[in-house]
């Protein structure tokens, strides 16, 4: 075993159901791992459930409103620094994800080979074994990330650089992620990855996708039910983090294309909140939808 420890970072928000199965699956010989449960303002029924859970390893933090994931993810972190013993990486893990034995050890060993690297993600399959992230990289005409840039590789190699993580499974060198700064909490959550990954390689530092490590990922676990957040905060955050490098015309076509889409399936729920993602955006609104602000 060596001697690095890692802080596994969980943000939950009415997802404690999932917290045995997910704890269960943290399984790692030959690092050192605590995990940092942060609630964000779920219900006392939910927190009631995470203080049930037995695991050793497991810490609870409390937050008295949603700071969604980008703040959820900060202030874990910053109470981590304060408040618990010295470690050398954080992992960010989803409670609707499952590990895979060493999962963190073997990423750990990969960002020890490259140390220009501040981060690294496993392949991540969905429930039905379809890729779900497979190597990010962006495409700034459209604003858009493309979650599986590296599906089929030319080549068979044991890393691959690319331009975002995935925030669902994602281990960081501490030091780096504190020369960069912390994630945008105006964004509250989506496309927060895409915004810090751009801040890590303005310090020079590279992501690593790891396509030899997989896990699974039940998507959109979280926000299936209330799909017009989602669609609010991915057009809006869109346009925050790549609305400089769209031209006109490509905003245009984004707009009008998901217009139709929501429409064409009778979301008329979604069809609202697009648009309103975008007047926000235009208005300068930030962070947590205020209607749903607790």
């Amino acid at each position: 075993m060596d001697n690095s420890k890692v802080l596994v970072i969980i943000v939950n928000y009415k997802t404690s159901e999932l917290m045995p199965k997910l704890i269960q699956s943290i399984q790692e010989d030959n690092v050192a791992v605590s995990i940092l449960i942060l609630d964000n303002a779920s219900t006392h029924e939910t927190y009631s459930e995470l203080e049930r859970l037995t695991d050793p390893r497991v810490h609870l933090l409390k937050s008295e409103k949603n700071l969604g994931f980008a703040g959820g993810v900060n202030h874990a972190f910053a109470y981590a620094l304060k408040h618990m013993p010295p470690f050398q990486y954080i992992f960010l893990f989803n409670p609707d994800a499952i590990s895979c034995p060493n999962l963190i050890s073997n990423l750990s060993g990969i960002l020890k080979m490259d140390k220009d690297a501040a981060g690294a993600s496993p392949k991540i399959l969905r429930l039905n074994g379809k890729p779900w992230y497979a190597g990010a990289i962006i495409n700034y005409k459209d604003g858009d990330v493309l979650n599986n840039a590296i599906a089929n590789p030319p080549e068979k190699k044991e890393y691959y650089e690319v331009d975002v993580f995935s925030g669902c499974a994602v281990l960081f060198d501490v030091a780096k992620v504190l020369k960069a700064g912390g994630l945008n909490e105006d964004l509250f959550m989506y496309y927060d990855e895409a915004d810090f990954s751009l801040k890590l390689k303005k310090e020079g530092f590279k992501i690593l996708y790891v396509p030899q490590l997989v896990i699974y990922h039940d998507v959109s676990y979280t926000t299936r039910n209330i799909s017009h957040l989602k669609t609010y905060y991915m057009a809006r955050n869109r346009f925050m983090v790549f609305g400089d490098s769209m031209k006109a015309s490509r905003k245009l076509y984004f707009i009008l294309h998901e217009f139709a889409y929501h429409l064409k399936n009778r979301r008329f729920k979604n069809v609202y909140y697009h648009l309103k993602g975008y007047i926000d955006y235009k208005r300068g609104v930030t962070g947590q939808l205020k209607e749903y602000a607790k």
